[in-house]
């Protein structure tokens, strides 16, 4: 199984924006995002447009994910892929392995604290990495505590079930108090190419985007454009 580190590392090697495509089927923002597309046809052409690696939200009651969507777009690319989730038990870490996720998602502001390290743990004996979720400094220093290879920096409140004003400068704000060991994610919020260029600047080394592209009427251009437009300045 390929590491999501690697997918992004190689993007970057090549000269390209490392952007991982999320799947989410609803938000409780923008309502219903994946509508009658086919998960396994819409990995596919978001790995076919340059995305580096996919991510799938399984969470049912508010975002209306699961496992089965996961299993479709795991077994439909070769890309990594990502599960995110409200992890509370391990059971789900080893479910995600088992349903071919290549990395998983712990948000610390959603598990309780001595469970952390538990799920970082397996998911690392299982092969998976650990993206360490954060919205805060304070958080930020809790997920450096792990060692972990990939913080990810939640430009929304996920407690606010994401429909709160953040946006991309909670990155510019965390992300230059990341070390540079630690590769580092943008989520959320993420627009345009200007945003994009804005997280990478601030010291992002991918961005992940699922709403900005699903609300497109042809994803797949929509990843080709966001990408191909990314401007960064060295």
């Amino acid at each position: 199984m390929r590491p999501l580190s690697d997918a992004i590392l190689k993007a970057k090697r090549e000269g390209l924006v490392p952007l991982v495509a999320d799947i989410k089927p609803i938000s409780p923002r923008d309502g219903d995002l994946v509508g009658r597309r086919d998960p396994s046809t819409l990995a596919r052409d978001l790995a076919q447009a340059g995305a580096c690696a996919l991510s799938v939200v399984t969470e049912s009651q508010h975002f209306g994910g699961s496992v089965e969507m996961l299993r479709q777009v795991s077994g439909a690319v070769t890309l990594p892929v990502l599960r995110k989730d409200f992890f509370s038990i391990l059971r789900q870490i080893e479910e995600s392995r088992e349903a071919g996720a290549a990395a998983v998602l712990l948000t610390l502001s959603t598990i309780p604290p001595a469970l952390v390290p538990q799920l970082y743990r397996r998911a690392r004996e299982l092969g998976m990495e650990a993206v360490v979720e954060v919205h805060t400094e304070a958080q930020l220093e809790l997920a450096l505590d792990l060692t972990p290879t990939i913080v990810g920096i939640n430009n929304r409140d996920i407690l606010a079930l994401e429909k709160d004003g953040g946006d991309v400068r909670v990155t510019e704000a965390l992300a230059p108090l990341v070390p540079a060991s630690v590769l580092t994610i943008s989520e959320s919020s993420l627009k345009t190419s200007e945003e994009i260029a804005r997280a990478i600047e601030a010291g992002a080394d991918a961005v992940l985007i699922g709403t900005a592209v699903l609300q497109s009427a042809d994803p797949a251009s929509r990843v080709r454009d966001l990408i191909q437009g990314t401007r960064i300045r060295r």
